[in-house]
């Protein structure tokens, strides 16, 4: 309650619900909060102060024609980047990626998938004992829930593509190369690895069409037209050469 003093002696109250008021505060905050937290270029951009608070408010407003005063937003914005330093966590992930040993590419590489059954699980056992592993030959499963990925050298794709039936291949690319990441052992408890690499390739416009860990190795596998763009990205993080 706020007691206002009126002429002639009067006093008037004013109660104001400071409960509707911390509610819509919140609920502002909330989902600043949620739309800072989906856009990672917003996000960077704002720590390292390249747009201002009160420019990305008038952003936000607009894009989701909030009820609610610039001041109010700068202010839930001014919150979450005191709660939330994003760029220190991406500064830490960089600095171990880049002590990282080693980036290897593997090309001419191939992924099948195949429906996840008992009619494809015999033959997929049978598929180990025809690579050469001792040649340098690689052959990577990947089980979902419905589906199974096979990534292999281009090399035996037909010799393994031979083994299941037509109906249960579901799809083949072809074309693909790998990249491979020698990582330290920090990186399996430092947040933010894979998706500080991940962003990198996406800022480049480069597609991952699939990645896996088997610390301290990182894979990711790429187009072939994007092997060399893909190499330049990661040697400039793991500074490759100095």
């Amino acid at each position: 309650m706020i007691f206002i003093y009126k002429p002639h002696g009067t006093i008037a109250t004013k109660f104001i619900y400071y409960g509707i008021v911390l509610s819509f505060m919140t609920s502002i905050a909330k989902a600043i909060a949620k739309e800072i937290e989906e856009d990672v270029v917003a996000r960077r951009a704002l720590e390292k102060g390249i747009i201002s608070m009160k420019s990305l408010a008038v952003y936000l407003i607009k894009k989701h024609g909030l009820s609610a005063s610039s001041d109010a937003v700068v202010s839930a914005i001014r919150r979450y980047k005191e709660e939330t330093p994003l760029e220190a966590k991406y500064e830490k992930a960089r600095d171990v990626i880049s002590k990282s040993s080693d980036i290897r590419i593997t090309t001419n590489i191939a992924e099948i998938s195949i429906e996840k059954n008992q009619e494809t699980q015999k033959p997929l056992q049978k598929a180990f004992s025809m690579i050469s592993y001792e040649k340098g030959e690689i052959m990577l499963i990947i089980q979902g829930e419905k589906s199974i990925k096979i990534i292999l050298n281009s090399a035996n794709r037909e010799k393994i593509l031979e083994l299941f039936s037509r109906k249960s291949i579901l799809h083949v690319e072809d074309n693909l190369a790998e990249i491979n990441i020698h990582l330290t052992d920090d990186a399996v408890k430092t947040p933010g690895i894979i998706a500080t690499l991940s962003t990198e390739f996406m800022i480049h416009d480069i597609n991952i069409y699939e990645s896996m860990s088997c610390i301290p190795e990182m894979l990711f596998f790429v187009k072939q037209k994007d092997i060399m763009k893909s190499y330049q990205i990661l040697s400039n993080l793991v500074k490759i050469g100095d």
